[in-house]
């Protein structure tokens, strides 16, 4: 590893977890739930769409998630993020994108890419392109709550996907204490 460089998993700074949440992304989750896991994206990384095959099986896709794109891998990344940020019904752009008309030879995502980017669009993306670079740049990147307070990173998709760290998050809800 280069010095000074940031690795590519283990624990990072709670400081990061709460950034990372200010982020313009997808949240699927219901109004009142804490996110517990945060996907960094391209909407045309075959890796992506591996790990959205993952997500969206139970129990899984009832994890609190924030997608976050990042738009890095082609020309036409940009615009397919903004059209997944538009979208009306997120987890169906999500699934649409990264589901079966993904196309895993051209590294193409399915969803029909944005006609137009706006500034304030160009702007949310250069910031989540930003922190992730900090992070490590590479998708997929997660970070993840675990129930201990502590915020973790890891990088890719590990075979199984996900599975081995389900039992460390923390809950999608506020954990209230009984009075003394």
């Amino acid at each position: 590893m280069l010095v000074g460089a940031t690795p590519m998993k283990g624990e990072r700074p709670f400081a990061t977890w709460l950034a990372a949440q200010k982020l313009d992304g997808i949240k699927l989750a219901n109004p009142d739930e804490l996110t517990q896991i945060i996907f960094f994206v391209d909407p045309n990384c075959p890796a992506c769409a591996s790990l959205w095959a993952w997500f969206d099986a139970t129990p899984h896709r009832s994890l609190a998630s924030l997608w976050v794109p990042v738009a890095y891998m082609k020309p036409s990344s940009a615009a397919r993020a903004v059209a997944l940020l538009r979208a009306a019904d997120p987890y169906s752009a999500l699934g649409r994108n990264y589901g079966k008309g993904f196309d895993h030879a051209a590294w193409e995502g399915a969803i029909e890419p944005a006609l137009n980017i706006t500034p304030s669009e160009q702007v949310q993306l250069n910031g989540n392109r930003r922190f992730w670079v900090g992070l490590f740049g590479a998708t997929p990147l997660v970070l993840y709550r675990q129930a201990d307070g502590s915020a973790w990173q890891a990088v890719g998709l590990p075979r199984g996907g996900f599975d081995a760290l389900l039992p460390k998050l923390a809950t999608s809800k506020l954990q209230t204490y009984q009075p003394r």
